[in-house]
């Protein structure tokens, strides 16, 4: 019996953790009482010139420096786990065959399904709002995971194909 790559395990692993996640409330899953009592947060108040609207006005001033801190770690992780899914996804893909372009086409089009359905599924959830812009901030992680690893790997195989070029000139 064949051992699954990695990626095969990244990717269920991601899976698992979006539906535990979305499976939370906002209240079961805050940073904010961790971020009051364990980090000194006077230093976000350097970030008091940031200042946009994503559902709420998103500012030092209106949040306060946990919460405030907490919306970009939690912004992030969703970049970050879609990133790691795309990457693993568009890296599965390639194992099994796939062409680059369509490896990375596929995969980015599984992983912005995969936030939509994320989406969907904290609406099913108390105390979650699903938001386009967080799927938009799924797509983007994942987008910029594959475009990475396809870059770098068609940059590993042009240096192979010079550098055989250079051994049999030799």
């Amino acid at each position: 019996m064949r051992r699954p790559s990695i990626s095969y395990i990244m990717a269920g692993a991601i899976l698992l953790l979006l539906f535990g996640f979305s499976s939370m409330s906002y209240q079961q899953q805050s940073l904010i009482p961790f971020l009051t009592n364990h980090i000194p947060l006077g230093w976000v108040y350097a970030f008091s010139f940031v200042s946009f609207h994503y559902e709420v006005p998103i500012s030092v001033a209106a949040l306060g420096p946990a919460a405030f801190l907490e919306f970009f770690i939690r912004k992030g992780m969703h970049a970050g786990l879609f990133f790691i899914l795309g990457t693993s996804l568009v890296h599965v893909l390639r194992l099994r065959g796939y062409r680059p372009v369509p490896a990375a086409f596929f995969a980015a089009t599984t992983a912005m399904t995969v936030g939509v359905f994320d989406e969907f599924h904290q609406q099913l959830t108390g105390g979650r709002t699903p938001l386009v812009g967080d799927v938009l901030i799924d797509g983007s992680g994942a987008v910029f995971g594959i475009v990475l690893y396809t870059a770098i790997r068609l940059f590993i195989k042009a240096d192979r194909i010079v550098k055989t070029e250079y051994l049999q000139s030799s």
